[in-house]
């Protein structure tokens, strides 16, 4: 796990004739890392990075209230990333003759026994078409095989965090007092970005139903905001890098769709409204 502050990232805000276009920006190298479009009317989030080709984006959209992972305020998106699955090795060819080599058991003496002698052997020096035959032939044999990873769409789900009810009951002054007192944010902006598994194959009539597993966050985000901050918010993003490493996709990435889902969150009612706008 590696912990990220949003302090990283400065946003840059810009209109358009037709949209308001925030760029995240790398702190330390001022360079564009992604370009998030919304409509100045009407609804939609898209996220594009500066190598994307015209036209092409990734859409945030709200999750239907028929999947099984829904949830209020909860949003989906889906992109191209490496098909996981359990690689099997195999030992490569130079690794497979150090190992019979070493199988092989050698005599040595000394001093050592001199070669025996052998009909005298005349040596040519070999033509200039000879030798690049042969340089193409030891580049072709000796070449890595290398091949890329299968890759996939996959979904990914943006969901709120819950908040951990207090087991005990406590007076609405003691929770006031306590909350100024921690500097902790009233309302909590805590989220989980979680990628979905490929749906299960269709069950037959006379099967129950398999229950919906857990998903496994890829990414937390940890709200810090303290108590009275207007329009601003702090917190902590949790990146698993193994993951983002086995799914072949820059955590730059993830950040910005977080920083993303963040604002949305925040301003969660003003995006409704420009809904029905």
């Amino acid at each position: 796990m590696s912990r990220h502050s949003l302090s990283c990232i400065v946003k840059e805000r810009f209109l358009s004739d037709e949209e308001i276009i925030e760029h995240l920006v790398d702190n330390a190298t001022s360079t564009v890392l992604w370009t998030i479009h919304r409509p100045k009317r009407g609804w939609y989030i898209r996220l594009r990075t500066p190598f994307f080709p015209p036209g092409v984006f990734i859409s945030l959209e709200p999750l239907p209230s028929s999947s099984p992972y829904y949830a209020e305020a909860a949003l989906a998106f889906a992109c191209r990333t490496n098909a996981l699955r359990s690689l099997t090795q195999h030992p490569s060819d130079s690794e497979a003759t150090l190992t019979n080599g070493s199988r092989d058991s050698v005599v040595h003496s000394y001093p050592p026994t001199p070669p025996p002698q052998g009909p005298a052997v005349v040596v040519q020096p070999p033509s200039p078409h000879s030798v690049l035959a042969k340089l193409d032939e030891i580049s072709l044999s000796s070449a890595p095989r290398l091949s890329r990873p299968k890759t996939t769409i996959t979904h990914f789900l943006l969901t709120p965090l819950s908040a951990v009810q207090p087991a005990e009951q406590v007076s609405l002054f003691s929770r006031v007092i306590s909350i100024i007192k921690n500097h902790a944010p009233a309302k909590s902006y805590s989220f989980t970005l979680s990628p979905v598994p490929p749906p299960t194959p269709a069950l037959s009539a006379d099967q129950s139903p398999v229950p919906v597993p857990p998903l496994a966050p890829l990414l937390t985000f940890y709200d810090s905001t303290p108590v009275w901050t207007f329009r601003c918010n702090s917190g902590v993003i949790e990146i698993d890098e193994d993951r983002a490493r086995a799914l072949g996709v820059q955590p730059s990435f993830y950040v910005a769709v977080a920083l993303t889902y963040l604002e949305f969150m925040s301003e969660r009612e003003s995006y409704l409204a420009a809904a029905y706008d």
